[in-house]
């Protein structure tokens, strides 16, 4: 049986007293108020019902939302702290790569510099010879003749110049290329051996 409200206003009055139901013959048919309000109010539980069952749905989601939202929060926290780790491994891989370059190439600075060095007190030394040879041979070629034609033999041996041409050294300067070439190719190699 299907109850329905009342059509206008001027109803309500007789309400006080009874209520009219409507059935679908269109059969009117008047019960008291207390029969009538009961009849209602199971009416809207059984209707309540449904939105009941619904609400409880919609607080589970949320719940599995509001949940879901923590894990993430927690998720994005920890993923966080394991970027920043590997990072960190990176910059450490990276920082010990750095040294150990660098400390090959202030290596190869010594070296080469030492050499280098060397090869100057070597040339000093050559420069200071031929420059007493000069110097003498000069100071002789402005004696008296006499004194210059006995000594003559002895001047034109030392005017022999025996020491070899100064050559520069081969492979003096840095190795730039083995320092910075595929420098990030060969460090990226390194790191994932």
């Amino acid at each position: 049986m299907e109850k329905n409200f009342w059509s206008s206003v001027r109803t309500i009055d007789c309400l006080s007293v009874s209520y009219v139901r409507l059935q679908k013959t269109q059969n009117h048919q008047v019960c008291p108020v207390e029969e009538a309000a009961l009849d209602l109010k199971e009416e809207l539980k059984t209707a309540l019902s449904p939105m009941k069952e619904k609400l409880e749905r919609f607080i589970k989601v949320k719940k599995q939302c509001e949940k879901t939202a923590n894990y993430i929060r927690s998720q994005a926290q920890r993923t966080e702290r394991q970027v920043k780790a590997e990072f960190e491994k990176l910059h450490q891989f990276l920082q010990h790569e750095e040294e150990a370059r660098l400390a090959a190439l202030r290596e190869e600075e010594e070296q080469k510099s030492r050499r280098m060095k060397e090869k100057i007190e070597n040339i000093t030394r050559q420069v200071s010879t031929l420059s007493d040879k000069i110097t003498a041979i000069e100071k002789a070629m402005h004696t008296e003749d006499i004194s210059f034609l006995k000594t003559y033999r002895n001047i034109k041996e030392r005017a022999q110049c025996t020491l070899q041409d100064p050559e520069l050294l081969s492979g003096a300067l840095i190795d730039v290329a083995k320092h910075l070439g595929n420098l990030e190719y060969r460090v990226w190699e390194k790191m994932l051996e």
